[in-house]
């Protein structure tokens, strides 16, 4: 992958983040500094960090798929109020071999995303 002054910006504002940013948001904190950036573009690169494996693109079921620069593996919740994209800090589950193992499969990895109500939404609920 060519070097780009835009994918640099872009990556930099993933690394030193946790708030799991949409496509839009990334796009709103990179036009403070390049206001001539499009939209477009940065769909393009997280499209192509995503395919390579730079990023993570968490899918959600409430609006715009979420970012995260942290590839480690480790696991998501996605609240279903506010929306918002939480790490989860528990160690992932050891369960590549045992599907390898039983279905006879190769499995390069796995996803798993949480939803539910996060504490803050929960206790406006009450």
């Amino acid at each position: 992958m060519n070097y780009s002054k835009q994918r640099e910006a872009l990556l930099n504002i993933l690394n030193n983040t946790k708030s799991h940013p949409t496509a839009h948001e990334i796009y709103v904190k990179m036009h403070e500094t390049d206001p001539k950036i499009s939209l477009g573009t940065v769909y393009r690169n997280l499209a192509l960090l995503t395919e390579n494996g730079t990023i993570q693109r968490i899918n959600t079921d409430q609006d715009s798929a979420h970012y995260d620069g942290f590839t480690d593996p480790h696991y998501h919740f996605v609240c279903n109020e506010c929306g918002r994209v939480a790490d989860l800090d528990i160690a992932p589950i050891e369960l590549d071999n045992e599907i390898e193992t039983k279905y006879g499969c190769s499995v390069s990895g796995h996803s798993l995303v949480f939803y539910g109500v996060c504490d803050v939404c929960k206790t406006h609920i009450n």
